[in-house]
């Protein structure tokens, strides 16, 4: 085709499209935003919400769409389809009085940032201040107002003072980070209650940690993501995503760029490096400061005969890095129940720990013989009684996923097993899945039991790395060894 019907065809493109959302691009426009509503130069009332409508491309795929007030970061605004190169973004902005400039800038996934055209607001009208007061009212609803009192305007303003790229460790002689952030008090008066810190990669919010309240004018404090990343992804951090807490100023809650993660690399014993698929980016969130709290723990009945079975029954364990049942549970997810069957009297102790604190809560089964059966009509023969089982069934064999194996990207993951027998018959079993921290550091994840197929589904993330084990207990109350562990890792993508 020639020069002249090329430039035809590419200007009857743009004119088929003029009238869409989309805009026609040149070839050489990588990342760009623009600003559709309002228009520039408008007024509009002050203390009324307005809604900033915005669209933003990106050839390799939109990442996150920021507005910005006179250069602040205000709002963000993550794309409904992420990774999509092409996203329309709206903002809510209550102004004061005033003239205000407004752009919206994209962040693409290689971290490519750029702002769109300027537009300039005018803010018109007196603002009034409106104290919040407790009025009665019919509904059942709960309303915040009626848990915590608002501090007064322009007391409370949490403001994020820097967000790093700290160095965790290293793959193949390349390191990897993970984020801090420190934020503090700007305003006049204490934190008044808990307030969450959100952290996104890449454009997509991929967990929050809360931060008790408390924290008194002018302090700082810090919070580590243990979310280990390679290269210079683009990184998000949104002071008091989860709750609003009336603050004075919310334009310095939110951060958006992307992190370089730069050091000196650890030698390697080996000359060359061989790229591998296995990921190396555990999303686990490091939150966990004090003494743990569980909300309780139980046994029902607390007293069985020997081969009956009772309840264990445990709430929400709060501020805590693990939690783990003894004697020969171990790990589990809260809340949660299991059933048991303890051979002679027992007291179960579900542990919950944040660092080098320890929190326990105890639960006792009381086992007692079963009462002698008094047969009405004597009999003239005497049947040879069955020996009691104490003999333990083999342990299971994990068959799926095969360890050493790195799956797609996904959200569960089933986990199955070859069954074994038993004298008995098998009651069930007992899966523990754990998450690598960091090299050769585990974590509980997830516990599920009695199982009584020979699989089950567990909850992962994109970019984990798992390790899972599995048990048995026949009908008379023997458990088997745990198997071997069997580790897994999750593709980013």
């Amino acid at each position: 085709m020639t020069q002249p019907c090329k430039r035809l065809l590419i200007a009857l493109v743009c004119l088929v499209l003029s009238g869409a959302v989309l805009a026609c691009q040149p070839e050489t426009a990588e990342t760009r935003a623009w600003i559709d509503a309002p228009s520039d130069g408008a007024t509009v009332p002050v203390g009324a919400p307005v809604t900033i409508v915005s669209h933003a491309y990106a050839r390799d795929g939109v990442a996150e769409v920021v507005l910005l007030v006179n250069g602040e970061p205000y709002r963000r605004n993550p794309p409904a389809q992420p990774g999509a190169p092409f996203s329309k973004a709206t903002h809510e902005w209550t102004p004061q009085e005033g003239t205000y400039i407004l752009r919206a800038r994209v962040y693409a996934k290689s971290g490519e940032a750029r702002d769109s055209a300027p537009i300039s607001i005018r803010a018109i009208g007196k603002g009034t201040t409106i104290t919040p007061t407790r009025v009665p009212t019919l509904t059942a609803t709960p309303t915040r107002d009626r848990v915590t009192p608002v501090p007064p305007a322009g007391a409370l303003d949490l403001a994020i003072v820097s967000v790093e790229a700290i160095v965790a460790g290293d793959k193949g002689g390349v390191p990897f980070c993970n984020t801090r952030v420190t934020y503090r008090n700007a305003g006049t008066v204490a934190v008044p209650r808990n307030f969450a810190v959100q952290f996104s990669f890449n454009g997509v919010p991929t967990f929050t940690n809360t931060v008790a309240g408390g924290l008194p004018p002018g302090a700082t404090d810090t919070i580590t993501f243990v979310y280990q990343f390679e290269g210079a992804p683009y990184i998000g951090i949104n002071l008091d995503s989860g709750n609003v807490i009336a603050e004075s100023d919310e334009t310095n809650n939110a951060f958006a760029e992307a992190r370089q993660c730069g050091g000196t690399p650890v030698p390697t014993r080996t000359a060359t490096a061989t790229p591998t698929r296995t990921p190396t980016i555990p999303p686990q969130p490091q939150g966990c400061v004090g003494t743990p709290s569980i909300a309780f723990f139980t046994a029902a009945p607390a007293t069985i005969n020997a081969g009956q079975a009772a309840t264990l029954s445990w709430g929400a364990v709060t501020n805590a890095d693990s939690v783990s049942i003894e004697p020969g549970i171990g790990g589990v997810a809260a809340p949660g129940t299991l059933s048991v069957s303890p051979r002679t009297t027992t007291t179960y102790t579900l542990l919950a720990r944040c660092g080098n604190n320890t929190l326990t809560r105890q639960a006792t089964i009381n086992v007692t013989s079963a009462p002698p059966i008094i047969s009405v009509t004597p009999t003239r023969t005497r049947t040879p009684t069955t020996p009691p089982d104490n003999t333990a069934p083999a342990a299971p064999s994990p068959q799926v996923p095969a360890n050493g194996l790195a799956v797609a990207c996904r959200t569960t993951q089933t986990l199955a097993w070859l069954p074994v027998g038993d004298a008995s018959g098998i009651a069930g079993y007992y899966v523990k899945l754990e998450r690598q921290v960091r090299a050769g550091e585990w974590q509980s994840a997830a516990g599920y039991g009695p199982v009584s197929d020979k699989q089950v589904t567990a909850n992962v993330q994109c970019g984990g790395i798992y390790r899972w084990a599995v048990r048995a207990r026949d009908n008379a109350g023997n458990y088997s060894d745990w198997s071997s562990w069997s580790q897994f890792g999750v593709n980013l993508n």
